[in-house]
C-alpha cells in the first residue's frame, strides 16, 4: 500500500457533522482520499467527475487539480475520510485511475478499520505516526478487496444469489443438493458448476464453510454450550461439530473459546526445528 499512498507524508484521518450542511474545497493539490459517509448525502467532485455518496457508503477518490465534497443544505451529514499523498504507484503503467473507483457499501470491518484510525486523532509522533500508517494502509487494503468483492457480486446469476441466500437464512436446518437446486430452479448439476465458477466453491462446501464461521463466532460471543451451538448451526451431533471446527481453524471448540479465537503460531503448534547457522 506504500505504493498508493506515499509513506513518507503518511496517513490523516478525520470526521466531522454538518448539521445543516455545507462544503469542503475545493483542494487544488493532488490527494488520495478514501471518503465514508455515515449520514446524508455527499456530491463529491474530484476533477472533472462527480460522484454522490449517501449514507452507508464510502469510495475511494485520486484528483490531479480539483477536489471538493458538497453537502446539501438543512439537512444533518455525517463524513469521515482516510487521506494521503498519492504514492508511486501513479507513476506506472499499473497505476489506478484517475477519478473515483466504484462506490461499495461500506462493511462493518472496514468502518471498524476507519473508527480506529479515526480514534488515534492528530497528534504527531513516531511511534503513533507508524501506527497510524499501518491502519491507514488496512483501510486501503480491505476497501479494494470489498470494491474487487462488490464488483465480481454484480455478475453472479440471480439463481446463485438465490441459493446463497437460502444457505445462508437455514444453516440450522438439513440441506441436500437436489433441495438448492429446487431453490434455484436449476438442475443439481448445473448449480454446483455455476455456483463454483462464480463463488469459487460448491453450494455444500459453502454451506460447512457458514456453518463452521457462525459455530465460531457463537463459541466467542454467546454463552451457549458447545452442544446447543452444534445444533444450532446444523451439526448433527457435538463431536461432528467439534471435529470440523478442527479441521476448519487447527484449534478444537474449547481451545477457540479459551484463546478467544486466537489462533497459536507455528512454532506453538508444531514445534519445528529452530536451527540458527
Amino acid at each position: 500500500m506504500e505504493s498508493i499512498v506515499d509513506a513518507d507524508h503518511g496517513f490523516a484521518f478525520g470526521e466531522i457533522v454538518y448539521s445543516r450542511g455545507g462544503v469542503y474545497g475545493p483542494l487544488t493539490n493532488r490527494y488520495v482520499s478514501m471518503i465514508f459517509v455515515y449520514e446524508g448525502v455527499a456530491k463529491v467532485t474530484c476533477d472533472d467527475e462527480v460522484t454522490t455518496l449517501v449514507g452507508g457508503q464510502a469510495a475511494f477518490f485520486k484528483n490531479d487539480r480539483h477536489f471538493m465534497i458538497e453537502m446539501e443544505r438543512d439537512i444533518r451529514h455525517q463524513v469521515g475520510w482516510c487521506e494521503g499523498v498519492p504514492g508511486k504507484l501513479w507513476e506506472t503503467e499499473m497505476s489506478p485511475p484517475a477519478g473515483n473507483c466504484p462506490v461499495i457499501v461500506f462493511s462493518e470491518r472496514l468502518n471498524a478499520l476507519q473508527r480506529v484510525g479515526v480514534d488515534l486523532g492528530f497528534e504527531s509522533n513516531s511511534g503513533l505516526n507508524t501506527v497510524r500508517n499501518a491502519v491507514g494502509q488496512a483501510v486501503y487494503a480491505a476497501f479494494f478487496h470489498e470494491a474487487q468483492l462488490s464488483e465480481r457480486d454484480r455478475f453472479v446469476p440471480k439463481q446463485v444469489k438465490r441459493v446463497k441466500q437460502y444457505i445462508e437464512d437455514n444453516i440450522d436446518k438439513e440441506i441436500k443438493v437436489g433441495q438448492l437446486a429446487g431453490v434455484a430452479n436449476l438442475t443439481p448439476q448445473h448449480l454446483i458448476s455455476s455456483f463454483r465458477k462464480h463463488l469459487g466453491l460448491t453450494p455444500m462446501r459453502y454451506l460447512w464453510q457458514m456453518r463452521a464461521n457462525r459455530g465460531r463466532a457463537l463459541l466467542l460471543q454467546s454463552g451457549l454450550s458447545i452442544s446447543e451451538i452444534a445444533y444450532q448451526c446444523g451439526y448433527k451431533n457435538p463431536f461432528h461439530f467439534s471435529r470440523h471446527i478442527r479441521q476448519s481453524f487447527a484449534m478444537t471448540p474449547t481451545e477457540v473459546r479459551a484463546n478467544k479465537g486466537y489462533r497459536p503460531p507455528s512454532d506453538v503448534l508444531e514445534s519445528p526445528r529452530d536451527t540458527a547457522f
